[in-house]
């Protein structure tokens, strides 16, 4: 007896789940979507560089660690926008946001590789909740071009972040000591702050505010 059902139009178009599955795993990753998918994650990545900071520094004084704990929460606010669409115009506050970071390492008396390092904390953060709680739930699969995108950005950081700490160092020595004072005096937090709010005005005035809640696509 033949069999009607297979036959019928509804059963030759419309596409099994499984095929539909494939399909969704095999399309790519949007810029914006691994960007939204950053923003949503931005409290635990923080959070998370700023316990492995921690952990492999000893960081004294109550000034300090606000400042330390403002500037990590301030840089990763930046990475979601240097991912998406506003790449361009958002990247050279990145660039000013890392040397200043790197310009208070020194002041914080950390050597030119442990600065570095100290930056590299934010691609493990970055890096090991990308996998564990990967976008849109691991429909979609992750690619290298992802994953090379967010390491140039940071890339880009740890760069900047050195040119910083480089550029402190001479101004120390041209003005006379050729050493930073350490730790940071209560003058020099207050003017880092004012920097830091200074960028994130910067930053609201190309997305109309400072990512942390959803960050809508234009």
């Amino acid at each position: 007896m033949r069999n009607v059902a297979s036959d019928s139009p509804r059963s030759r178009s419309q596409p099994s789940s499984s095929s539909t599955s494939d399909s969704t795993r095999r399309r790519k990753l949007e810029p914006a979507e691994l960007a939204d998918w950053l923003e949503a994650r931005l409290d635990r990545v923080s959070e998370r560089w700023l316990s492995d900071v921690h952990a492999r520094y000893d960081v004294h004084g109550g000034s300090v660690n606000g400042l330390l704990e403002e500037f990590l929460q301030s840089l990763v606010a930046f990475l979601p926008a240097v991912l998406g669409p506003y790449r361009v115009q958002v990247e050279p506050l990145w660039y000013r946001a890392a040397e200043l970071f790197g310009a208070i390492a020194a002041r914080r008396g950390l050597a030119a590789g442990e600065v570095i390092e100290e930056f590299q904390v934010l691609r493990e953060a970055v890096i090991r909740i990308l996998y564990q709680d990967p976008p849109l739930q691991g429909r979609v699969r992750l690619s290298l071009r992802d994953v090379l995108r967010l390491n140039r950005a940071i890339d880009d950081g740890v760069t900047h972040a050195s040119v910083g700490h480089t550029d402190a160092l001479f101004f120390s020595l041209f003005e006379g000591s050729g050493i930073p004072d350490t730790p940071p005096t209560e003058e020099m937090v207050d003017e880092v702050h004012a920097q830091l709010e200074e960028l994130r005005d910067g930053l609201r005035e190309i997305l109309g505010r400072i990512p942390g809640e959803a960050w809508s696509r234009r």
